[in-house]
């Protein structure tokens, strides 16, 4: 007699390095949920896959050695039945020095929402025209240097204007061709060819409005721009890491967006 055993995915995993946007390479990590110690899958880089779990909504931890822990409250009734992937940001602790020593700003902003940044010296590519046919947003894309190729995760990223001025964040949701992504949703605004795409740096917000963002030291040169949000507010604040560091006030320097959506 046969036996045949199958395994139904319940949930995926992705954890990715804030300081760099890309998925850990770390490999000492647990994780852990409603308190007791689990052992997912790991696939890849990064990403750890759980099957068969009787549990919908619970608590989870992931403790990774180098950074901080992190803790989430999962329903897998929100995510996507075909693929139910949970992108988990973990920050760098103070004695990480792979890839570079960690340099941190922080503050308190009342009413801030979410912080984010992006590093203005590694664009990933650059933006060509989008359209979209039958529900399906299509980019297209250009290289950043000739004959070469663009390479996108399925993730969100940050496309800015050649002025710095209109920052979008859109969501990869597959790669189409070498050229090309097929994005989760259309975009808001108008953009023009040549807009840079950057992968995105990740702050935390507390409630009270406390922030702390961090990169890593490993270039000559930090030039990034943050993104901010404040209430109904967005903005935007270059910043030179090597020039700022620990308490900042985050208003100082920053300009508030304003961008016309399509159509308007």
């Amino acid at each position: 007699m046969t036996t045949v055993i199958t395994a139904k995915l319940t949930l995926a995993v992705r954890l990715v390095d804030t300081t760099t946007g890309r998925e850990l390479s770390e490999n000492d990590i647990s994780f852990y949920i409603d308190g007791g110690l689990v052992h997912p899958m790991k696939k890849g880089s990064g990403t750890y896959i759980f099957v068969n779990m009787s549990k919908e909504e619970f608590l989870m931890r992931v403790r990774a050695y180098r950074f901080m822990d992190m803790e989430v409250k999962v329903d897998c009734k929100t995510l996507d039945p075909r693929l139910p992937m949970l992108d988990l940001f973990l920050m760098p602790s103070e004695k990480n020095q792979t890839g570079g020593q960690v340099i941190e700003i922080k503050g308190t902003l009342s009413g801030l929402e979410t912080i984010q940044a992006i590093d203005l010296n590694r664009p990933e590519g650059a933006f060509q025209s989008v359209t979209t046919k039958k529900d399906i947003t299509k980019m297209t894309l250009l290289p950043m240097t000739s004959g070469g190729a663009v390479a996108l995760d399925s993730m969100a990223y940050a496309l800015l204007s050649k002025d710095q001025m209109r920052y979008e964040v859109f969501t990869v949701q597959e790669q189409d061709s070498k050229s090309s992504v097929i994005l989760r949703s259309p975009l808001k605004y108008e953009h023009e060819l040549n807009d840079r795409i950057f992968r995105i740096i990740y702050g935390r917000a507390g409630p009270e409005g406390d922030f702390v963002l961090k990169v890593r030291d490993d270039s000559s040169t930090l030039n990034h721009l943050i993104n901010f949000k404040v209430g109904e507010d967005e903005y935007l604040r270059p910043i030179d890491f090597h020039l700022e560091t620990g308490e900042i006030n985050l208003l100082e320097g920053a300009t508030r967006i304003v961008a016309l959506e399509r159509g308007s």
